[in-house]
């Protein structure tokens, strides 16, 4: 019954993707029962998600010596058994495991990385799916927690890396040059297809056509081009370079009826030339997108990519797209309409019909995104719905059109409050209280962030807002700080030494704030307490 029950348990702890306890439950089990091919799958499990393929690989084989027609455990060892090949191509999976976190934190050099929110999300996405990291390692913080969790030594920073505006530039000229090399193989192959057609007088006149379009004298190339057409009228590469003309002279609605043209003739006589038609459609999108059609425009760049799936292609609907949303938004804004709706919404507040508020709010912020107190009567309607993180998210916009407004900075506090980040609730106080030292919605919110401070700091506590307050960085960073973590110990032992430390301004400031985010609490006998210890 026991063996059974951790069995089910590594399988949930499993699901959870928590390997570790998985894996401790797995072994447990197959002590107590090692007759049990079922065990050892779970075994083999907790490893593979470990990335400990050996060790998976002996699992699933000493279940199969037990059960060999066990179908499960044949398939989980085929996948490991290929996944495990696949990671010998790659030296960053058997890196990259989650246990990996520990070893970076262990590491002085690398350590500062995992306060740095962007850094660890980076790391997250690795430790998730290695395969991701190829795109982080440009990242100079990625590349050296690699180089160290591998073992290579790495000489001084100076030496290491190139500086940023180098790499940059060699970037750039490394594309300059790919692209020069890639225009200079299109008119090889150009080229070389229309002297296949066997008249070289065609082409001549082709590049000579090509020399006037250059110099942007287009009478004189759409003369050389139609020349061309005459003297060899089944290719039909020279009607592409003719709609090119209409192109750059701006005559759109030409261009795209000759682009229409031109597309009949390759049916007709270039039929499998993909390429020939993916440039036709493409030119015929962009006059279309110059011409504001943007439906018609985002239409035909797909179409071209079906038949040819060009990156220029590509990068041109992307931006059509972009430039079509754009253009909706602009046409859809009217200050008049966002100043009644915004009326519209304040009345709805009065009335504490507050979803309704949200509704009209939102709709003037559509109207008018740069009215910065909407986004505020906003997030103080979120704040009534108890939708705090969303109201934090409007102060945040509000502050960024106007980073004085005082209502806005008081209503981040309430949102800090609320989500029991009284830390950084008491911080957003401070800073309303310094632009308007008398406002009395900062003065209250203040005050009622230190009693509820005061109160976690002489009760039980808050376990909720110290989890939360251990996702802050600075928190984090404070927690990590190894002389602090000596203070903490320290004042844990004597917590008489509390009084010593608190006359050091920087060290009082940094206990205030672990005091404040729950972290520590000072009890009813002076005694200083981790509450991240107590986890």
């Amino acid at each position: 019954r026991r063996s059974s029950d951790l069995s089910n348990r590594s399988a949930a702890q499993a699901s959870l993707r928590n390997f570790t306890e998985a894996l401790n439950d797995a072994k447990r089990c197959v002590a107590i029962k090692g007759d049990w091919a079922k065990g050892y799958q779970r075994l083999g499990a907790a490893h593979h998600g470990l990335r400990d393929y050996e060790e998976a690989i002996e699992a699933y084989e000493k279940g199969l010596q037990i059960e060999p027609t066990n179908a499960s455990l044949n398939e989980s060892l085929s996948a490991v058994q290929k996944e495990a090949q696949a990671s010998f191509a790659s030296p960053f999976a058997k890196i990259f495991t989650k246990d990996c976190i520990d070893k970076i934190r262990s590491n002085p050099k690398i350590a500062p990385f995992m306060m740095q929110p962007d850094f660890v999300v980076m790391l997250g996405k690795v430790i998730e799916d290695p395969s991701q990291v190829q795109q982080f390692l440009k990242d100079r913080r990625m590349m050296q927690v690699f180089m160290e969790l591998s073992g290579i030594n790495i000489p001084e920073a100076s030496d290491s890396f190139t500086d940023p505006e180098e790499e940059a530039e060699k970037r750039r000229a490394a594309k300059a040059k790919a692209d020069a090399e890639k225009k200079a193989d299109d008119a090889k192959k150009a080229a070389a297809a229309a002297a296949a057609h066997g008249n070289a007088e065609a082409l001549k006149l082709k590049e000579e056509g090509n020399e006037f379009y250059k110099q942007r004298k287009f009478d004189e190339a759409m003369a050389k081009y139609d020349a061309a057409v005459a003297l060899e009228p089944k290719n039909s590469t020279f009607l592409l370079n003719r709609t090119a003309v209409y192109f750059e002279k701006q005559e759109y609605e030409t261009c795209i009826a000759e682009c229409e043209k031109a597309l009949e003739h390759v049916k007709e006589h270039n039929k499998n030339d993909y390429q020939l038609v993916g440039k036709l459609l493409t030119r015929q999108a962009f006059c279309n997108q110059k011409l504001k059609n943007y439906e018609a425009a985002i239409a035909t760049y797909k179409k071209a990519l079906v038949e040819w799936r060009n990156p220029d292609t590509l990068s041109k609907l992307t931006a059509c797209e972009k430039e079509k949303k754009t253009s909706e938004e602009e046409a859809y804004l009217n200050p008049e309409i966002a100043a009644a709706k915004k009326d519209e919404g304040n009345k709805f507040f009065k009335e504490d019909k507050f979803p309704q508020a949200v509704e009209c709010y939102t709709e003037s912020i559509k109207r008018n995104p740069k009215e910065h107190t909407t986004f505020s009567n906003r997030a103080a309607a979120y704040l009534k719905l108890g939708a705090h993180n969303e109201a934090l998210a409007d102060c945040e916009k509000c502050l960024a059109i106007n980073p004085n407004f005082v209502k806005a900075i008081a209503r981040k506090g309430h949102a800090y409050f609320w989500t029991k980040q009284y830390n950084k609730a008491l911080q957003a106080y401070d800073d309303g209280l310094k632009l308007e030292a008398n406002n009395a919605e900062c003065i209250e919110g203040k005050q009622k962030t230190i009693y509820k401070i005061q109160e976690m700091s002489q009760g039980e506590g808050d376990e909720d807002a110290a989890r939360r307050a251990m996702s802050d960085p600075e928190i984090a960073g404070i927690m990590q700080d190894s002389y602090m973590q000596l203070v903490l110990s320290e004042m844990q032992k004597n917590p008489a030494r509390i009084n010593e430390y608190m006359k050091d301004k920087g060290i009082a400031d940094k206990i205030n704030k672990l005091i404040a985010a729950g972290i520590i609490r000072v009890g009813n006998e002076s005694q200083a307490q981790q509450g991240a210890g107590r986890r």
